[in-house]
Parts: structure tokens; sequence; C-alpha cells
């Protein structure tokens, strides 16, 4: 009976915890967009936010763990961290979606030349010549331009939930607890 109290407690958790970080990714993006959309591709905003998530999802996973009498094993913070972030995934895709095919429109092609932009200074600040610089924009408009689609956005969400997976293992690393093993 104990095991089905948990799976409960691990399911109401995660959704908990899934929502609330979903909510703030919309937030965030919504300030990224009102402050200065360009934010939005640029390498150190994916970073902060990475951080951000990460550190909220090893506070959710402490906070489970103080839920269950203070211990958590690692694969089970693992699920919990993996789960928490899944659902944050599925809630910040849904409204890009919303985003980028209703209330702007035209956002994805000004975020694919913005990162066009961005390539294009990193590989000139890397001393590149001009014909690969070009090159490697065009190659990169292709991709990024697929990007914001719908299909774009599925595939996408594949992705994160393969680095959600990756998060999931570094966060269990913090919120894991045994309990002291007795001699």
């Amino acid at each position: 009976m104990e095991q089905a109290e948990e799976s409960v407690t691990l399911k109401s958790h995660v959704i908990k915890w899934g929502l609330i970080i979903g909510a703030i990714s919309i937030i965030l993006n919504i300030l990224l967009y009102v402050v200065d959309y360009t934010l939005m591709v640029q390498l150190k905003t994916l970073f902060i936010l990475l951080a951000v998530y990460l550190g909220i999802t090893i506070y959710a996973g402490i906070d489970y763990r103080n839920s269950l009498d203070g211990f958590l094993p690692y694969g089970k913070a693992f699920v919990h961290g993996f789960i928490v972030l899944a659902i944050s995934a599925l809630v910040a895709t849904l409204f890009n979606m919303v985003l980028y095919n209703v209330i702007d429109p035209e956002l994805p092609q000004k975020l694919t030349e913005a990162s066009l932009e961005n390539t294009r200074e990193m590989m000139t600040s890397f001393g590149a010549p001009e014909e690969s610089i070009d090159q490697a924009v065009e190659q990169a408009r292709a991709s990024t331009e697929k990007q914001f689609t719908l299909t774009g956005q599925l595939i996408s969400l594949v992705s994160i939930f393969f680095f959600s997976a990756i998060m999931a293992l570094i966060s269990a690393i913090f919120v894991k607890k045994n309990p002291p093993v007795e001699l």
C-alpha cells in the first residue's frame, strides 16, 4: 500500500512542479519577447535559462524528498526530475506554438534573421573566410526556418526531452539522499 501512496504523491508532485516550471518558462519567454526578442536566440540566454530550470528542478526534488521523510534514492530523484522537466517542456512548447502561430506569426522570421546574424558575427570573430560564413549562414537558414513550424516544434520537443534527461541526471546528484546504513 505504501508504494501506491508514493506513486500518487510522485504524480501530484511532478504535475505541480512541471506546471510551475512551465509557467515560469512562459513568463520568461514573454519578458524576453517584450524586452528584446533577439535575446530569445542568444546562446548566453539559453545557458542562463538552463541554469534557472536546473535550480528550480533541484529545489522541487528536495521538496519531494522532504515529503518522503528526507530520503530519496538517485533513481527516484532522476525520475522525478525528468518528469517535472518533461511536463514543463510540454507546457512551454504549447505556448511557443501559440506565440509563433497566433500571437506573432512574423516572430519566427525575425528570430531566424537574428539567429543568422549571431552565426555570422560568431564566425567573423573566429576569423572564418567570408565564403565559409555565407555557406554556413545558408545552411543555418534552412534548418532554423524549419524549427519554428509545428512539425519543427514537435521535433524540438524530442530534443528537449533528451536534454531534460541530462538535466535530471545532474539534478538527481543534488537531490538524492540515502538513509543511513546501520552496521
